[in-house]
């Protein structure tokens, strides 16, 4: 069984490197997007579990709804229905702050970066020395440069979860930390809209649970393979 991690709003491939060991043959592609914010998505030719971290979860949906024949579960981390308040998710962002993050990341603002790298966890996480390890280990693989991040952030504008196309026949992992102040908790909540049969596991983490939680999420994707006898 496949596994493909996805990452999230201005990361890479390499955030995941850390599961490397426990999965050492899973996918770990750095996303792309067109300038009018459409993802490319990776192709998948044969079945898979799909784990997507907060933008990468709204990658992981949109797999699903493209390939529903190879998509065999999703585990999808501090991620939502959509970025921004909507109909979906009335907990989203305000298109506000989502055009004044755009708008720095246009100017070549790096300090608006480093403001949302400490977004990622928790003041208690912060004081355990969480964003300094993360820095030091993905910081220098982090993209800075606004033809990568516009891109991103015109994707998070507009992409809103079609309930319509999606087959919730495959098991699905919502994990969610409750000190997230990128992506509210209850994002779970509106998940279940879509996946009513979905196993939520709440912990207390901030948006960067995958980095601060690796037993959990490990487990969590074991699990899910050893559903398939895989």
């Amino acid at each position: 069984m496949q596994i493909v991690f996805l990452h999230g709003f201005a990361a890479g491939g390499a955030v995941w490197d850390q599961y490397r060991p426990e999965f050492p043959d899973a996918l770990m592609p750095t996303l792309h997007f067109s300038d009018d914010g459409t993802a490319i998505l990776p192709e998948l030719t044969g079945p898979a579990i799909i784990v997507g971290w907060s933008m990468g979860g709204m990658i992981a949906v949109e797999m699903l709804r493209r390939q529903p024949q190879f998509v065999k579960g999703l585990v999808l981390i501090s991620s939502a229905p959509s970025y921004v308040a909507s109909d979906l998710f009335p907990e989203g962002k305000p298109l506000s702050v989502l055009h004044e993050l755009r708008d720095a990341v246009a100017q070549g603002d790096l300090k608006v970066l480093q403001d949302f790298q400490k977004q990622l966890f928790t003041p208690a996480e912060i004081r355990d020395g969480w964003l300094a390890r993360f820095r030091r280990a993905v910081g220098p693989s982090l993209p800075t440069e606004p033809a990568t991040l516009l891109p991103q952030l015109a994707f998070l504008e507009k992409w809103r979860t079609a309930a319509a196309e999606l087959s919730a026949t495959a098991p699905v992992a919502l994990l969610h930390g409750t000190g997230d102040v990128i992506v509210d908790p209850s994002a779970t909540m509106a998940w279940q809209q879509f996946f009513p049969q979905a196993q939520v596991k709440l912990v207390e983490a901030g948006h960067a649970l995958p980095f601060v939680h690796h037993t959990l999420v490990s487990s969590t994707i074991t699990l899910l393979r050893g559903s398939h006898g895989a």
